[in-house]
């Protein structure tokens, strides 16, 4: 069954994650739609927990920083390496001019 109602984009960038606590990590995305994103980091968030996702697109390189908040948690097998829990995060406002520009780089790829 499809969680998401918006159009999904396969694109793979770095990008920094923030918890409301302050704390500081490293993730990847897998997918990006203009009301989401799923992510792969070495350490796993709680579901409900508030971040800020900062990252570049190569299309703008501008530093972008979007609010979400994390929705789903899953622990991958010991083969993922350091990439071992994938999130679904929810952004608190949708962002199509986001969207425009990940069908751009999904199309580069």
């Amino acid at each position: 069954m499809e969680r998401r109602a918006n159009e999904r984009h396969a694109v793979w960038f770095p990008m920094t994650v923030v918890t409301e606590d302050g704390e500081e990590g490293t993730a990847i995305t897998f997918d990006v739609s203009s009301t989401g994103l799923l992510m792969a980091c070495a350490g796993p968030l709680t579901i409900g927990q508030r971040v800020t996702l900062t990252f570049e697109l190569s299309s703008d390189n501008q530093a972008r920083a979007v609010k979400g908040t994390i929705r789903r948690v899953t622990e991958q097998p010991d083969e993922a390496g350091p990439w071992r829990y994938r999130m679904a995060v929810e952004f608190d406002d949708a962002d199509f001019d986001l969207e425009s520009q990940i069908k751009a780089e999904a199309a580069q790829e």
